[in-house]
């Protein structure tokens, strides 16, 4: 059976380590929120850009798109569709 402890903000200050793993925490999930954040924006934006230019974007190309998470490839792909002719010269 699983233990509730409640503590207030002093007396998780007063524990030097204790207070240091939850800041590293809080830090590392706010990294962790922009960078999915910025991935999802990259993502929306590289869609947008494929309905503009070729007037649709394919359910297999939508679903590749959300596939990557990497954001250096999802910039190099929006470069690929700005300079691509057709939607063939994108991957």
């Amino acid at each position: 059976m699983p233990i509730t402890i409640e503590w207030t903000r002093e007396e998780i200050e007063s524990y030097p380590v204790l207070r240091d793993v939850l800041k590293i925490g809080k830090e590392e999930g706010f990294k962790e929120g922009l960078q999915q954040g910025l991935v999802e924006g990259i993502r929306q934006s590289l869609i947008e850009t494929i309905e503009l230019k070729f007037s649709y974007v394919a359910d297999d190309l939508r679903e590749k798109i959300n596939q990557i998470s990497d954001v250096n490839q999802l910039r190099e792909l929006h470069k690929k569709v700005i300079l691509a002719n057709s939607l063939d010269d994108i991957f």
